[in-house]
């Protein structure tokens, strides 16, 4: 265990604030005469405030991913995740965060709505955290306080070694977020198997990816017990509708079907990416660990509108000088990737807007 001292790497004024509470957190049953938050008595099937500590969730992920239920912060979808890390962990005006870029954006856009500093820094020529270039920034800014690692990482999808983060747990004296919202689909394990080693560890997963569940928003955060409690705090009471715990619940219980599904798109994906490499389509193709494909072309904004005036919309990632001219492909069913090839081919073969 590390000797890391969360108390001091948490705001002031949130380590000593008094919460909202509510007496359904002070309640552990569930059947009970509730007339403790003036809802409407008459049973419309959602006339009650949903549990605030989504306890039956939390069992559930608990046994799936193998890690405490008191670990767990649900949140609605990970980017609330990030907007409690950042509000409770850095001072507005004065701390920073790291992020490495090309990167998932709303780590920057969190940090600049709290008014916290942003480095960022680049990837390096394998697409992998420029380490020296982190180390450089620490010794400049002491008041980096969070560094952001997303593996695999979003849009290229390369998962970063367990070793290079274990090193910068151990050395840097500060919180590191590992964000896996693409785990499911790596052949790495989660750094969720860190956490008893590592007080400064923070790891989020996602149910919107893998587990099909985008639209219910539903992030989890898994870190020690010390800051899931300060989390606990700052987080809204009711930040987790009932209607999205009782149906992530019901998708949980079908482990099979999950596994099935997610082999599927990472056949699929390797199966297209074969083919875009055999028909010499494009410039680059990249095939890592996430449930998606990025491509580069010249032509990628035309094939980006060719695209969409035909209803198959895909992302545009032009960023250079790592990934310039590219789109990022979704992996579909093998039905919509059918009909996603065919426009392509129709496309590299003369056909026009």
């Amino acid at each position: 265990m590390s000797k890391f001292d969360i108390s001091q790497n948490i705001r002031a004024n949130i380590a000593a604030l008094s919460p909202y509470s509510c007496a359904r957190d002070e309640f552990d049953g569930f059947d009970a005469l509730f007339l403790d938050a003036n809802e409407n008595p008459y049973d419309s099937g959602y006339n009650r405030y949903p549990d605030p500590r989504q306890r039956e969730l939390k069992a559930r992920l608990a046994e799936i991913k193998g890690v405490a239920a008191e670990r767990m912060v649900i949140g609605n979808g990970s980017d609330e995740i990030i907007d409690m890390l950042i509000r409770s962990i850095c001072e507005p005006g004065c701390d920073s965060i790291a992020v490495f870029e090309p990167g998932y954006s709303m780590y920057k856009v969190c940090a600049d709505i709290n008014n916290v500093g942003v480095y960022s820094l680049s990837l390096n020529q394998e697409f992998l955290p420029d380490w020296e270039a982190l180390g450089a920034a620490l010794l400049i800014d002491s008041n980096i306080k969070i560094v952001f690692i997303c593996t695999p990482n979003n849009p290229i999808g390369k998962s970063v070694p367990l070793t290079q983060i274990v090193e910068l747990c151990n050395s840097f004296n500060g919180w590191v977020v590992v964000d896996e919202a693409y785990i499911d689909f790596a052949e790495q394990a989660s750094m969720s198997c860190y956490l008893d080693k590592f007080k400064n560890l923070v790891v989020m997963q996602t149910l919107s990816k893998a587990w099909g569940m985008a639209g219910l928003r539903l992030g989890i955060c898994m870190a020690d017990e010390e800051l899931v409690d300060v989390l606990n705090k700052v987080k809204y009471p009711y930040n987790v509708n009932c209607i999205s715990q009782k149906i992530a619940l019901d998708l949980l219980s079908n482990v099979e079907s999950f596994e099935a599904r997610v082999q599927q798109v990472k056949s699929e994906r390797s199966r297209l990416a074969q083919l875009f490499i055999e028909r010499g389509y494009f410039d680059k193709v990249w095939e890592f660990d996430g449930n998606f494909l990025l491509v580069s072309l010249p032509r990628f904004s035309e094939l980006y509108g060719y695209l969409a005036e035909r209803g198959v919309v895909v992302r545009k990632r032009d960023i250079p000088p790592l990934i310039p001219n590219s789109l990022r492909i979704t992996i579909g069913t093998p039905l919509q990737n059918e009909v996603l090839v065919e426009l392509i081919d129709n496309f590299m073969n003369g056909d026009v807007l």
